[in-house]
Formats: C-alpha cells, structure tokens, sequence
C-alpha cells in the first residue's frame, strides 16, 4: 500500500493531479494536529488525514473547489464561537489553520515532425511540466533528438494508431512536407483523442487549403481549437524565437489566458 509520501512525489512528478492539506497552526482543542496532511484526489477520496469529522469535511470541500481554480489557498477553521474565519460549526473550542497546496498533472504534447522547429521545442518544453513525445518517419532524424520523454518512429499515417492517445493533449504540427501536415491534420481531428490544442506551422494560403479539405473530411470540425499559423506575434524568425512563439501560445491556452495570436492578423 502507497503511504502519503509516495503518492505525494507522483504529484510532484505530475503524474497526477490533486491537492495536499496541511495543518501549519493548530490552538486550543479540536481534533486536527500541527503537521498533520492529507491529499485530496479530483474524485474526492484521500490519502492521510487532517484530523477527520466536520474539519476534514470541509478541507475536501475547499480542495475540490481549488482543483477547478488551479489556486493554492490558506484557510482559518474556528471550531467554537463564531469569529474571523470559517466557522465549522464545532464546539471543541479551537482553531485550526490548513494550506491548501494543487498540484497539476503534467500536461502532454505531441510534436509531429524532429525537424529544428521540433527540436526547439524540446528544448524549451522540457524545462516545463510537460510530457512530450515526437512523432517522425525519419530515424536518423528523430536518433538526433535529445529530451522528449518518448520517441516514435513511424509514418505520419498509421502513427498512434496502437496507443493511448491522453485526451485534453496539445498536437503541434511541424512536419517537412505540406502533405504530411494534411495528412496529421486530418487525422487529428478523425480521431477520438479529444484535443486541448492543435497547432500548425504554416502560411496563410497553406492554412486556407489544409482547411478546406478538412472541412470535406470533418464538416464539423471544431477549428476553436485549432491555431494556423502557429504561435503568438511576439516577433523573431529564428527556430528559437518560433518554439518561443509556439510554447507561449500553449501557455495561454493551458491557463486561459488573452494573447495576440498569429492566426489573427500580422498586424
């Protein structure tokens, strides 16, 4: 059986998502201890304790909430009269002060395409709570290709065809030919795999024809998601300043943030 502290580190890692409790202050009597933790898990079920009864009760109740925000928080139990805090409704005649600490899961990307621009953005996404993974048909190309957590050598065609494809992910479209990127995006949006986030490195007049054959294959496919030409217009033309562009843009969408994208205007 996994003791608090092991499935601790799997949050840290990012492997999965939830919110540790800790009482930092405890006075008076009540049934929570200095020190004491628990983690809450987005279905509600927890590892540890935070003194259990009404207390406990609420800090679920406050974790689920701050898994919807993305926030850390600091919350003041009364367990006696009311008074500047939450009042729990107790009569032990303490107070207890709990940190509320969320950790997200890591995020995953697939990147269609070891080129430079692929490689780029390995090498700024792996600083960051990502998982990625490359997609390319080009072995000497994609032996190359140092940081991505998984590597795939295969046709753009039949790739991820035999795995399990996380929903919610980010797909960057970076392959060498326009072929191949009609080919990825089509299948992206065929797929069951529920994206977050599809980018394409293109031009304008690329973008107007891979659109417009998807829409023959997909009709409703939602193109909300979907940024062509890639990337925010932060300027820069070199493959770093691109991934730069492109992670920037990702992030924007990953914390829902307002941004001027390239598939808006030059201007």
């Amino acid at each position: 059986m996994k003791n608090i502290y092991s499935e601790l580190l799997e949050l840290a890692e990012g492997n999965s998502s939830g919110v540790l409790v800790t009482v930092v202050e405890k006075e008076g009597s009540g049934p929570a201890v200095t020190g004491t933790k628990m983690i809450v898990h987005p279905d509600g079920k927890i590892s540890g304790t935070v003194g259990g009864g009404i207390i406990e009760a609420l800090a679920i109740k406050k974790a689920l909430t701050l898994m919807v925000s993305n926030e850390n928080a600091t919350e003041h139990y009364i367990m006696d009269e009311p008074g500047k805090g939450t009042n729990t409704g107790m009569l032990c005649g303490g107070t207890a002060t709990l940190f509320f600490e969320y950790f997200a899961p890591r995020k995953n990307v697939y990147i269609f395409g070891a080129g430079h621009v692929g490689q780029a953005l390995v090498y700024h996404l792996r600083k960051l709570n990502y998982h990625i993974t490359v997609i390319d048909d080009r072995e000497d190309v994609l032996s190359q290709l140092q940081g991505a957590n998984e590597k795939i050598h295969s046709s753009f065609v039949t790739a991820m065809d035999d795995r399990n494809v996380v929903k919610n992910s980010f797909f960057i479209i970076t392959t060498y030919q326009h072929a191949y990127d009609g080919v990825v995006l089509n299948k992206i949006y065929s797929s069951h795999w529920r994206p977050k986030y599809i980018g394409m490195v293109s031009s304008r007049k690329k973008k107007k024809t891979l659109t417009d054959k998807l829409k023959k294959i997909v009709p409703d496919a939602n193109m909300d998601i979907c940024f062509i030409p890639i990337g925010l217009n932060i300027g820069g033309a070199s493959v770093h300043e691109i991934a730069i562009s492109i992670i920037s843009e990702m992030q924007t969408i990953a914390y829902k943030k307002k941004a001027k994208h390239l598939r808006e205007g030059n201007d």
